[in-house]
């Protein structure tokens, strides 16, 4: 209905205006004319009518637009947040719980480090006493051995008389075949411990300086940074959580306000186009009355029936209307085949 609302050949218009039709003055015509004005000022509302609700249409259209950006803003933000939360802070929760057992374990394991270091560098002192009391005794071997009464019994242990007066004796007494190598033997003895106090001075100092390191690395720092960790990680997902949380009532509600708009939409556009079949009808109405197409009455024939062809139109309609909603399916049919 192009500008049918504001069309210049209204129906209702003066007699100019009724497609040509001549208007008698007539009681019928009168009658027409007064039946005319009642669908004519139906007609007026019936227009006023269809401006409200293109307006009304034109507005919940706009409505729907916006309420349906809304809704797809609202739940992209929402996916972000529910997928941040599932990929990263429900990870980060697990790693931390997984960290946390390794802490206590790589605690537990650095405390028996620890200790065991410890008890190493004991023992390692305790071996350096005696290794020195080791040493100190051959020390005073040696320090017997140089002195003047007993070069006779060197002499005698180990066959070498260079320190005795006199130099080797012509017939040194007949030695035992243990006593073979008794010179090496205590020439060992003599310089062995002091070698051994070298090494155990250089354990001794090398287990010291591993206990400070493992001491230094101050290891048990761990527990509080791992703490300090989870705690904030926790707070983080916790925001996430919370986000999500109001950002899915936030999406229910825009979801909520997008299917009224929708509803409000629908119901606007089907009531326009009610209004805009009434309007038609009303108008189509009008414009009957303005100049009925009475082709059905026989003119000219005045003893025979003249409205006789119009009760045939009428019936005509009828046939139709019954072939249209009464009349059953053809027995050969998809549907009698269905059943």
């Amino acid at each position: 209905m192009q500008n049918r609302y504001d069309n210049p050949k209204n129906p209702c218009g003066p007699p100019p205006n009724t497609g040509g039709c001549t208007e008698n003055d007539t009681i019928t015509q009168k009658t027409i004319n007064a039946e005319r004005k009642t669908y004519c000022d139906a007609l007026t509302v019936a227009a006023g009518d269809v401006y409200q609700w293109e307006a009304n249409f034109a507005g919940a259209q706009t409505l729907k637009k916006k309420k349906k950006c809304l809704f797809v803003w609202t739940e992209k933000n929402y996916q972000v947040f529910r997928n941040l939360e599932i990929s990263t802070g429900t990870s980060l929760l697990q790693f931390n719980e997984s960290i946390k057992d390794s802490t206590a374990n790589f605690l537990k394991s650095n405390k028996a480090v620890y200790d065991g270091l410890k008890d190493i560098v004991k023992k390692v002192k305790d071996l350096q006493s005696k290794v020195y009391a080791l040493r100190d005794e051959a020390s005073g071997l040696k320090n017997c051995k140089n002195e003047g009464c007993n070069k006779t019994q060197w002499g005698v242990l180990t066959g070498d008389w260079t320190d005795c007066k006199g130099g080797e004796q012509k017939e040194p007494p007949k030695r035992p075949p243990e006593c073979n190598g008794v010179k090496e033997k205590f020439e060992q003895l003599f310089c062995l411990p002091v070698s051994l106090a070298g090494d155990v001075d250089s354990l001794y100092k090398a287990a010291a300086d591993v206990v400070g390191i493992q001491v230094f690395a101050n290891i048990n720092t761990l527990d509080a940074l791992q703490k300090t960790l989870y705690d904030n990680s926790k707070a983080f997902d916790k925001h996430l959580q919370d986000t999500m949380k109001k950002d899915q009532d936030e999406l229910k509600k825009a979801q909520d306000d997008f299917v009224k708009a929708v509803q409000d939409w629908s119901k606007s556009k089907a009531t326009l186009f009610g209004k805009r079949s009434d309007f038609q009808g009303i108008y189509d109405t009008v414009s009957f009355f303005c100049c009925p197409p009475c082709t059905c009455v026989q003119v000219g024939k005045p003893c025979e029936e003249r409205l006789k062809g119009c009760k045939q139109v009428i019936c005509d309609i009828c046939d139709t209307v019954k072939k249209t909603f009464c009349e059953c399916p053809p027995p050969d049919t998809d549907q009698t085949k269905a059943s």
